[in-house]
């Protein structure tokens, strides 16, 4: 989070597949739900949307930037559409710009998929600090971070941040650091959700 901006939290997964799922549970993706992402991706960005019930909306690219045509985006929204995946490829971004102003215009959410994009560059700003509800990072062996395997969210939204971090290790409510810097015993926690097992 020091690299991207003080405001943003970090939170570390075992995978950018693992963060997107993570990312769309938080913002209440659930059954009926159409998300709309690209065609030009792998195939993690539209399968988390199943994962949680939803349908993945799946449209062109902007064959300038191989990255999501906002035309494309704007024209698949429908009724039952919540969120938008934009996928930044190969280091080349999205145009953000266009992509949050559809997002403002019909109320929806943005998870931004970065899995190729550290550290690219919107109108002079970084990926992940561009005022989507989220971004998912790689460091899958094959991405410009690469620790073999992982992944990171960052996000300005404490309580997606939360959902993530609770989620992330089966839906327990204490980290490890926390259970030996709080007043409640080490071995005392509470399971408060159906979690998964995403921590790094």
């Amino acid at each position: 989070s020091a690299f991207l901006g003080e405001r943003l939290e970090a939170i570390a997964v075992n995978s950018a597949t693992a963060g997107l799922h993570l990312a769309l549970e938080a913002i209440g993706i659930g059954a009926g739900d159409e998300v709309i992402t690209t065609t030009h991706t792998f195939t993690a960005s539209a399968e988390v949307v199943r994962y949680l019930g939803g349908e993945p909306v799946l449209v062109d690219i902007d064959p300038a930037t191989f990255c999501i045509s906002p035309s494309a985006i704007e024209a698949a929204i429908t009724p039952r559409t919540k969120a938008i995946i934009p996928v930044h490829y190969g280091g080349l971004s999205c145009d953000m710009s266009a992509i949050l102003a559809i997002a403002a215009k019909h109320s929806l959410r943005v998870i931004e998929d970065a899995g190729h994009a550290l550290p690219c560059t919107w109108n002079g700003q970084l990926i992940g600090q561009l005022g989507s509800d989220a971004t998912v990072y790689s460091f899958y062996a094959t991405k410009t971070l690469a620790t073999g395997e992982g992944g990171m969210v960052v996000t300005r939204n404490a309580q997606l941040s939360k959902r993530c971090r609770v989620m992330r290790l089966h839906g327990i409510d204490r980290d490890a650091f926390d259970r030996f810097t709080s007043s409640k015993p080490a071995w005392y926690y509470e399971i408060v959700a159906p979690g998964f097992k995403y921590n790094l």
